[in-house]
């Protein structure tokens, strides 16, 4: 059941018409703001201008500028685990049983939720169950543990205009992060979750959504913005709506407190195949990731051949990313990381089964 589940979301994983505004310029001001520009028909990449008030945007450092040493979450060794007794932060330590146990968790307990009824009203947004929301929410923070990051919160105001985002994308049957006041259904609480959201078209549950933005298979454009921001370390409260087709995640609206001098997609250590992506990444504010930056990748000691590809700045961290081949449960990816400001960074990815 869960292998066919999983194949279900990876089919609408490549169905689904994603979109990235939420894209932030990463300079040493003293304010994040958003870059301009509009989606197209498949998947979008860059948002328009921030022209919502100071205090939905950091107002502190620039994002990303955390000044962090080593590759530690917040300066903890350990985390509760939603299952009992303590996780390590860092993922190369954990053991494939407490990967799996987590990541199972929150799998089972965000799938079955209630899906959008449209109401009476065509241009009524309705309302999400309160579990429907908080599954994106712990999906979200699925992913996140796995990379070795800190949960992040529910906004209810972010709820709201993520739902009326979805509302205005369902009823215009198109995606875009800056909708005309022409629009359909048009309204300045759906205009704002649309300046702000990853969207998609895919966006038939939590589960889907999530997965969406994490893969970003669908990145036409070249940025892997979707991931980024979902794993950026210091991502502050999330919001979610959902309607049949349609889903807004709203990711940028404030900062919280998550560090991490790195990330890296697939996690190093033990990762489930169910999360497991085709493209691989490597992010960093800190380490000067850059035009320069280089990865290599041996499987089981052999070679792999990889050519690394740096993505566009201002969406999260700096990101190099590359094409993996064909992905074996059981087998050591040794990923070295070089052409950084220091010292190369060298993990090991490890393939594990989770589910049945």
């Amino acid at each position: 059941m869960r292998n066919s589940l999983r194949r279900a979301i990876q089919a609408l994983l490549w169905l689904s018409l994603a979109a990235c505004g939420s894209e932030m310029t990463l300079d040493d001001a003293a304010r994040a703001d958003a870059i301009g520009g509009a989606d197209g028909a498949a998947m979008d990449t860059v948002g328009p201008s921030d022209t919502g008030p100071a205090a939905d945007v950091a107002t502190t450092d620039a994002p990303g500028a955390d000044r962090v040493v080593g590759n530690d979450v917040q300066a903890v060794d350990v985390v509760a685990s939603d299952t009992g007794g303590v996780v390590p932060t860092d993922p190369a330590m954990r053991t494939q049983a407490q990967i799996c146990a987590r990541w199972n968790a929150d799998f089972a307990a965000s799938r079955g939720v209630p899906g959008w009824t449209a109401p009476a009203a065509m241009c009524d947004p309705g309302v999400l169950a309160p579990e429907t929301i908080a599954a994106a929410v712990r999906m979200t923070n699925a992913y996140r543990f796995l990379a070795g990051l800190n949960d992040v919160p529910n906004n209810a105001m972010q709820n709201t205009n993520s739902q009326a985002c979805a509302l205005m994308m369902q009823r215009n049957r198109m995606l875009s992060h800056t909708p005309p006041t022409t629009w359909i259904c048009y309204s300045a609480a759906g205009a704002d979750g649309a300046a702000r959201s990853n969207i998609t078209s895919g966006g038939s549950s939590p589960t889907a959504s999530v997965a969406g933005f994490v893969d970003d298979s669908r990145d036409i454009s070249g940025t892997l913005g979707h991931r980024r921001w979902m794993l950026w370390p210091p991502l502050g409260p999330i919001g979610y709506g959902q309607t049949t087709n349609y889903a807004c995640l709203y990711v940028i609206g404030g900062r919280g407190t998550g560090m991490k001098s790195w990330v890296a997609w697939p996690n190093e250590g033990p990762t489930p195949m169910e999360s497991m992506s085709q493209i691989w990444s490597f992010s960093s504010r800190a380490l000067g990731v850059g035009a320069a930056t280089r990865a290599a990748v041996t499987r089981d000691g052999v070679a792999v051949a990889v050519t690394a590809m740096f993505r566009t700045p201002g969406y999260g961290d700096n990101t190099i990313s590359w094409m993996m081949p064909a992905i074996t449960v059981g087998s050591t990816y040794h990923v070295t990381i070089s052409g950084l400001t220091g010292a190369n960074v060298e993990y090991d990815v490890r393939p594990v089964r989770c589910g049945p």
